[in-house]
């Protein structure tokens, strides 16, 4: 999902709409699906993560990209699933997974 807008509970309410819940939401999740993933993996947060951001500034209209890296949580996920090469991993967040480069 490449959303152009929105805020964090636009989205979740959005997703718990289409069935498509996000992973940790307590309100508009699913408790089945929240409950494998704090067992399987320790994600006791919500997973929705905005990886990259691109807008123009708006007071000199230079394009601004912003790229963000997962936390340790998201590591643990990502590798669990057989995906952990998808996203860059913060090493200076607290308890940070060890990056696969």
């Amino acid at each position: 999902m490449n959303p152009h807008t929105g805020r964090k509970h636009q989205l979740r309410r959005h997703m718990h709409h289409l069935n498509h819940h996000i992973i940790g939401d307590v309100n508009h999740g699913d408790g089945r699906h929240n409950r494998i993933f704090r067992s399987e993996f320790g994600a006791h947060q919500l997973l929705l993560h905005a990886s990259e951001l691109r807008f123009s500034h708006p007071v000199t209209g230079e394009k601004v990209e912003i790229h963000a890296r997962v936390d340790a949580c998201w590591g643990r996920v990502l590798e669990g699933l057989g995906w952990g090469g998808m996203l860059p991993v913060n090493p200076d967040a607290p308890g940070a997974f060890p990056s696969q480069e």
